[in-house]
């Protein structure tokens, strides 16, 4: 059986990795960095567990715990902490969100009403919205189009724009809904409201949390997953250089070896691909081209329980934009969130900035990156005295954007690859939103190209 190239060692790759290793198909996977994992990266520094990158999984998506699951993981599965109320940052002031919620819609009218975080008018502008009328066609829309259309605008900036704009480090009037949240678009073509939807989605939630971590933290999945590949078939510092389909196989360049594969599967940014791919096809190249990036950073902070005043009762905040006049765009409370993050009588923060409206924050150095998250989260949660760790995470060019038309663009993608047997995609920047789906996509992709190599 002719072996699979895999060009690309983050979650997707290494998923669609093991998914070839359970049928038996020999592949050989390229990692262009010296580490595996991509955008999952975790250090253990002085007793203190940090997160690089994805922290956590969304439970509700079962593809993340059925592969810990298959990799002995299970007993390592940890829940959020109680309680897990999330705030808003609105001015200078910590909003709690209501629990249960969904998008920061509360599942309750009792709660709406006492919402301090919207004013009165917004909090009716919500309770009116079953009587909207539904959008009269199925075309993709923003995430802030549609917010405000059943929402009104402030709910727009101080729900939408921190928590669904957050999540992806995007701007909620590029990014797609029918891309990542498709359960809101279809609560609205049901004609039913898209309250009435979330008060039922909130309340369905699991009793455990939304989350998922490990107790070692997230790179105990991307270790598990490399255990369970033979050693010779995976390669880091190894970069594809080039490809070539010739005599109905494909030629991969790497390191100046030049290799046949039956089939390959591009688990890499979608740049990437459209490098590779520009020779091969230039129109799937120009599709992959126009899926944009932004850049994140993340600055993982400690200090001792007396220096912080506040309570830290909670998993941390999102910041609504157009009322805090501030660089954060959230800060985790990583040792209130989950378990054993940081040594007894230390706290453990982590500040993030970047994304789409400030994308040059990347490019302080770390001392002055440092400086603002330690001026801004201690005005807030009233912190005094300097850190005694500080690690600052840069994610350049690594965050998908699935704006408006992304999955038309997928679509016309998919056409164009199918001119090309053999050669899939796979990832955060085609199909895949978060850890789970990118698991998920990755096994797909891996398994049809088994099933039809039978």
């Amino acid at each position: 059986m002719t072996p699979v190239a895999i060009v690309g060692g983050g979650i997707a790759g290494l998923a669609a990795a093991f998914e070839l290793t359970l049928r038996s198909v020999p592949f050989t996977l390229f990692e262009a960095s010296d580490r595996l994992g991509g955008l999952i990266r975790t250090d253990h520094v002085d007793g203190f567990t940090i997160e690089a990158g994805a922290d956590s999984m969304l439970a509700q998506k079962r593809a993340g715990l059925d592969l810990c699951n298959e990799l002995g993981l299970t007993p390592r599965l940890i829940v959020m902490k109680t309680p897990r109320t999330a705030f808003v940052l609105h001015g200078d002031r910590l909003c709690p969100l209501p629990s249960p919620s969904m998008f920061g819609i509360p599942a309750t009218w009792r709660q709406l009403a006492t919402y301090d975080l919207l004013s009165p008018g917004s909090r009716l502008r919500i309770a009116l919205e079953p009587l909207v009328s539904r959008r009269r066609d199925d075309a993709d829309e923003a995430i802030g189009a549609f917010f405000r259309r059943r929402f009104g605008r402030i709910a727009t900036e101080r729900l939408a724009q921190p928590l669904l704009g957050g999540i992806h480090a995007g701007d909620i009037d590029a990014l797609s809904l029918s891309a990542l949240f498709p359960r809101l678009a279809e609560a609205e073509r049901s004609g039913r409201g898209v309250v009435r939807w979330v008060r039922q989605a909130a309340r369905a939630r699991d009793a455990g949390g939304a989350f998922r971590s490990l107790s070692a933290g997230m790179g105990e999945l991307v270790d598990g997953l490399r255990k369970r590949l033979p050693a010779d078939a995976v390669r880091v510092g190894a970069p594809v250089d080039a490809l070539t389909h010739r005599d109905h196989t494909w030629e991969v360049a790497s390191g100046g070896r030049l290799e046949r594969f039956g089939a390959v599967i591009l688990a890499c940014p979608a740049r990437t691909a459209a490098t590779l791919l520009g020779p091969i096809d230039p129109e799937a190249a120009a599709l992959c081209a126009g899926v944009r990036y932004v850049s994140t950073a993340s600055v993982a902070l400690a200090w001792t329980r007396a220096a912080v005043a506040h309570p830290l009762a909670g998993s941390g905040f999102v910041v609504a934009r157009a009322s805090a006049p501030v660089r954060l765009t959230a800060c985790t409370w990583v040792s209130s969130k989950w378990d054993g993050r940081a040594p007894g009588g230390h706290v453990l923060l982590r500040a993030y900035f970047g994304g789409a409206h400030d994308p040059d924050v990347v490019d302080l150095d770390d001392d002055a990156l440092v400086s603002v998250a330690v001026r801004e989260l201690s005005a807030i949660l009233s912190i005094e005295g300097p850190p005694h760790l500080a690690r600052v995470s840069r994610w350049r060019q690594a965050g998908a954007q699935h704006e408006v038309g992304h999955r038309a663009r997928i679509d016309q993608l998919e056409d164009r690859l199918r001119q090309h047997p053999g050669l899939h995609v796979t990832g955060s920047g085609f199909r895949a939103v978060g850890v789970p789906d990118c698991i998920a996509d990755g096994r797909a992709v891996a398994a049809s190209l088994s099933s039809s190599r039978v």
